[in-house]
């Protein structure tokens, strides 16, 4: 069963327009290399009303719970971590299967 996950960010109050630029192409780069990536949305709220100060958001879908580990382990995924820490204050993540 495929696997949706979705992850929230609260970018830093000092965080450039090309800081987060460059980690939603890195994040978009992802695609076609992770193995089980399916796809891989990645952008900023268009709605900050009910968004509890998460500006930035991330929804990919997985081919399988056994992606996961793949997913979290790929030097590509890793290589985004200190771009990640860079930008983002705080984040949120959320998993589920679907059918």
């Amino acid at each position: 069963m495929p696997v949706v996950r979705i992850i929230l960010f609260k970018t830093k109050a000092g965080a450039t327009e090309e800081q987060k630029n460059a980690f939603i192409d890195g994040s978009k780069a992802l695609r076609g290399v992770v193995p089980g990536l399916l796809s891989l949305e990645i952008g900023p709220s268009i709605d900050m009303a009910r968004a509890k100060g998460y500006d930035m958001g991330i929804v990919l879908v997985l081919e399988s719970p056994a992606h996961i580990k793949i997913f979290a382990e790929h030097p590509a995924h890793l290589r985004l971590h200190d771009m990640r820490e860079a930008i983002s204050e705080d984040s949120l993540a959320f998993m589920l299967e679907t059918s």
